[in-house]
């Protein structure tokens, strides 16, 4: 395993890579080997100048001190590179690849489908906040708040998100009732439960009493979510077809 030195040079040297004399006292760089691989291999040291390691720009600052290194000397003069974290969000690449082969969304662990459906609320245009931690931390019944970005009448959305690895397995009318029930006790317009599976008849009817408060959202939209498919017919199933204002009398709403 080689060293990589910083060091100011003792003698007259020519640089490995360019050739260019690295003169006495002179800020450079030393590529030195295991000793193992130079005494048994004959690896020799290698001396680059500051000009192929940083750059003829921040070479001449490095000369006189004026640059600061992506590392740290140590005081025998070894470079020591701080790790560095670096936090990357692979929900958009997720995406595409559930677009691409959508029966995967079973196979995501429940944080991640609920990322999935963050993701594309945001596409739809709603400003979203996640509550709670993670998924299996305490939410009262709501795992995101979502509100639309350019409306000019604004609302809040109470979103649940049911992830089940079964296709088989519908969600029940026990998550509906429980948001509904928040709806009614926070301030709250809306709310919707999205599910990577469907929901039971039950589960739709109670829906279906409030149809203007309460959406669901199971494996059929999600696919069409993924293909970015969000302002069709579909979306439009949950107005009624009429709307009572009065006793007596009624009106009807276009197709």
């Amino acid at each position: 395993m080689p060293y990589f030195r910083t060091s100011r040079a003792r003698n007259l040297y020519n640089c490995a890579e360019c050739g260019a004399e690295i003169r006495r006292r002179e800020l450079y760089f030393r590529d030195e080997p295991h000793p193992r691989a130079r005494y048994f291999r004959g690896i020799q040291v290698r001396h680059l100048c500051s000009v192929c390691v940083l750059g003829e720009k921040d070479a001449a600052r490095y000369q006189v001190k004026q640059l600061e290194l992506p590392f740290e000397s140590t005081s025998g003069g070894l470079l020591y590179v701080p790790p560095r974290v670096e936090l990357i969000d692979i929900t958009p690449q997720l995406v595409r690849k559930l677009a691409r082969a959508p029966d995967l969304l079973a196979e995501l662990d429940p944080d991640r489908f609920e990322d999935v459906v963050v993701d594309r609320l945001e596409a739809m245009g709603f400003e979203v906040k996640r509550v709670g931690a993670s998924t299996y931390q305490r939410d009262g019944g709501i795992d995101a708040v979502a509100w639309p970005r350019s409306l000019p009448y604004p609302f809040l959305l109470a979103v649940q998100v049911k992830h089940t690895r079964s296709a088989k397995r519908k969600v029940g009318p026990e998550p509906v009732r429980q948001l509904f029930g928040v709806l009614k006790a926070r301030g709250f317009q809306a709310g919707m439960v999205v599910t990577n599976t469907t929901f039971t008849p039950d589960a739709r009817w109670f829906a279906e009493q409030t149809p203007m408060l309460m959406q669901l959202r199971d494996n059929k939209d999600l696919r069409r979510w993924l293909r970015d498919e969000f302002l069709r017919e579909y979306e439009w199933r949950s107005i009624p077809r009429s709307i009572q204002v009065c006793r007596g009398f009624a009106v009807s709403l276009p197709p």
